[in-house]
C-alpha cells in the first residue's frame, strides 16, 4: 500500500522504524504559520476559508499518522515472522516496546494537532479584531477627508459662478474697468472670503453650543434654589462662571445660594454685583426682592431695610416698596422710668408698642436678640449703674429699633439712715441701764434699774424723713406692745465713724 505520507522510513538492522514525529511537526508548524501570515493581509471571507483548509490539513496529518503507523505494524509483523524462531522472547519485548512508542506518537500527534487549532483559531480573532478597527478608522477618516473635499469643492464651484464673479467686481472693482485681467484675482478674493465665511460659521457654532451650555447650568442652579440644594446650586452657578464670568443671571444665582446657607455678607455682595449689571426693570425688580428678602433674614437695622427699599422704589420706579416697609415697621418700646441718676432702688418697666408683639431686653449694654430674655416683669434697679437695651419683636419675626436706657442708682436718704441705725444701741446713767435695738422696720426697747428689775416693748417703725446723706431722720413707731416705747423717735448719727448715736437726745453707744 502506498502511503500518503510525507514522512520517510528507514531501515535499521534489517527493521523498518518509524518516521521522526519532531520534523515533519516542525514542517507542519512552518506551513500553519505561512498559512496564519497570509490570513493577516486578507479580508475576513478569506481567512475564514483559510482556518477551514489549516483545519483540513491537520485532519489529514492525523490520517498520515495513524497510516504511517498501520504501515510500521504490517512490517514489524513480516519482520518478526522472519526472526521468531531466533529469539521468541526478544521479539515479543520488541513487539510490545514498538506499540508503546507508536502510541506514544499517536498522542503526541493529537495533542500538537489540537494545541495548534486552538491558536490558530485565537490568532484569527485577535487579527480579525485589530483588521476591524483598523478598517474602522481608516473609513472614518476616509469619509471625513471626502466630506471637506466636497464641501471644498462646492465652496469653489459656487464663488466660481459668474454671478458671483460678476456681484464681485461690481462691488469690489467698480469703478475700475475693464476686469478680464484681474479675474483671477477676484476668485482668490471670492474663495478667501467664502473661507471667512466658513470661518465664521465655525465660530457661530461654537458660540451656540457655549450659549447651550450656559442655559443647561443655569436652568440646573435656579431648579437646585428651588429644592434648597444651595452648595449644588452654588458649583453650577460657579460652571457658567467658567464659560461667561460676567453674566449677571449666574452672578444673582449665587447671590441667591448664599443667602439659603445663611451667609448673608457674601449674598449682599453678590446681589450688589448683580445690580451693577442689569438693566431691565423688570429682572432688577426680581433682584432687589431677592435681596430684600435676604436682608430680612440677617435682621439687619430697620434703618438699613428702609434705605434699601427707599433705593429700590427709587430705581425701579415701583412705589409698591415704600408700602411694603409697612410690613416691617414695628413699634419700639419704651420705659416708664427715664433714664437717669436715682436715689434708692428703682423699679424700671418695659412697655410694648403692640400688645400683640414680644419684648427682649438685656442689662449688660449687649444687643438684645431673640435669644435674650423675654421681658415678662418689672426689672428692680438696685444701688449701682445699669444699662438696659430692649426690642420689640412683631408677629413677621422683624425686629424694632432697639431701645436703650441708662440708669445710675444711689442707697437713698432713708436706705442709708437704715443702714447707720441697724444693730444695738446700749445707754447707762447711773444705776439705770437703756438699750435699743434696729433692724429693718423692727424696733425693742429695754431698761433695766439698779434694783434688777427690767422692762422692755417692741413696735414697727418707718422713716419718715431723712436728710440727703441718710445720718439724721425721724422713725414713726407703731404696733407698739409693752411699756414706755415713744412713738416717735429722733435720730442723729453724726458724726459718722464714732460708733454713737443720738436717740430723742440721749446718747448711745453701739454694742455689737
Amino acid at each position: 500500500m502506498k502511503s500518503k505520507s510525507r514522512r520517510t522510513k528507514r531501515v535499521t538492522n534489517g527493521k523498518t522504524e518509524a518516521p521522526i514525529a519532531g520534523n515533519n511537526d516542525a514542517l507542519a508548524t512552518a506551513e500553519n504559520k505561512i498559512v496564519e501570515e497570509t490570513l493577516i493581509a486578507q479580508p475576513e471571507e478569506v481567512k475564514t476559508e483559510a482556518l477551514a483548509e489549516t483545519t483540513e490539513h491537520d485532519r489529514n496529518e492525523i490520517q498520515d499518522s495513524e497510516q504511517d503507523i498501520s504501515e510500521s505494524k504490517q512490517t514489524e509483523a513480516l519482520v518478526a515472522d522472519e526472526t521468531e524462531s531466533a529469539d521468541p522472547v526478544n521479539d515479543e519485548l520488541d513487539e510490545k516496546t514498538e506499540a508503546q512508542v507508536v502510541a506514544d506518537e499517536v498522542i503526541i500527534a493529537g495533542d500538537e494537532v489540537i494545541d495548534d487549532e486552538e491558536k490558530t483559531e485565537a490568532l484569527i480573532v485577535e487579527e480579525t479584531e485589530a483588521l476591524i478597527n483598523e478598517e474602522t478608522e481608516a473609513l472614518m477618516l476616509e469619509e471625513t477627508e471626502a466630506l471637506m473635499e466636497e464641501k471644498t469643492e462646492a465652496l469653489v464651484e459656487v464663488m466660481t459662478e459668474p454671478y458671483v464673479i460678476e456681484n464681485t467686481e461690481s462691488l469690489v472693482f467698480k469703478q475700475h474697468k475693464p476686469f478680464k485681467h484681474k479675474k483671477p484675482v477676484i476668485i482668490a478674493s471670492s474663495i478667501i472670503l467664502g473661507l471667512l465665511l466658513v470661518g465664521g460659521g465655525v465660530a457661530g457654532y461654537l458660540n451656540y453650543q457655549r450659549s447651550t451650555e450656559i442655559s443647561a447650568d443655569l436652568q440646573n442652579g435656579e431648579t437646585l434654589l428651588t429644592e434648597a440644594k444651595f452648595d449644588e446650586a452654588m458649583k453650577a452657578f460657579e460652571e457658567v462662571g467658567t464659560l461667561d464670568s460676567d453674566n449677571a443671571d449666574a452672578i444673582f444665582g449665587k447671590a441667591k445660594a448664599y443667602a439659603g446657607l445663611g451667609d448673608f455678607g457674601n449674598a449682599r455682595t453678590y446681589f450688589e454685583d448683580t445690580l451693577k449689571r442689569v438693566t431691565d426693570l423688570e429682572k432688577m425688580k426680581q433682584v432687589y426682592n431677592a435681596y430684600i428678602d435676604s436682608e430680612v433674614n440677617a435682621k439687619v437695622s430697620e434703618e438699613a431695610l428702609f434705605a434699601l427699599m427707599d433705593r429700590a422704589a427709587k430705581d425701579t420706579g415701583d412705589e409698591g416698596y415704600m408700602k411694603r416697609k409697612g410690613e416691617f415697621m414695628v413699634k419700639a418700646p419704651s420705659f416708664n422710668l427715664n433714664p437717669g441718676s436715682y436715689q434708692g432702688t428703682q423699679a424700671v418697666d418695659i412697655i410694648k408698642g403692640d400688645p400683640a408683639d414680644k419684648i427682649y431686653f438685656t442689662t449688660d449694654g449687649s444687643q438684645p436678640t431673640t435669644a435674650s430674655p423675654e421681658y415678662t416683669a418689672v426689672i428692680e434697679l438696685a444701688p449701682g449703674e445699669k444699662t438696659i437695651k430692649a426690642i420689640e419683636v412683631g408677629a413677621n419675626g422683624y425686629p424694632s429699633k432697639t431701645i436703650e436706657g441708662k440708669y445710675i442708682i444711689s442707697a437713698s436718704s432713708e436706705s442709708l439712715l437704715e443702714n447707720n441705725i441697724s444693730g444695738s444701741w446700749t445707754s447707762r446713767s447711773g444705776s439705770y441701764f437703756y438699750q435699743y435695738y434696729f433692724s429693718n422696720g423692727y424696733v425693742t426697747y429695754s431698761y433695766n434699774y439698779g434694783n434688777g428689775s427690767s422692762y422692755s416693748s417692741t413696735g414697727n417703725y418707718q422713716i419718715v424723713g431723712a436728710n440727703p446723706n441718710g445720718t439724721i431722720g425721724t422713725l414713726s413707731v407703731f404696733n407698739i406692745s409693752g411699756y414706755s416705747i415713744p412713738s416717735t423717735l429722733n435720730i442723729n448719727c453724726e458724726p459718722l465713724g464714732d460708733n454713737m448715736i443720738s436717740i430723742n437726745t440721749r446718747g448711745y453707744n453701739y454694742s455689737p
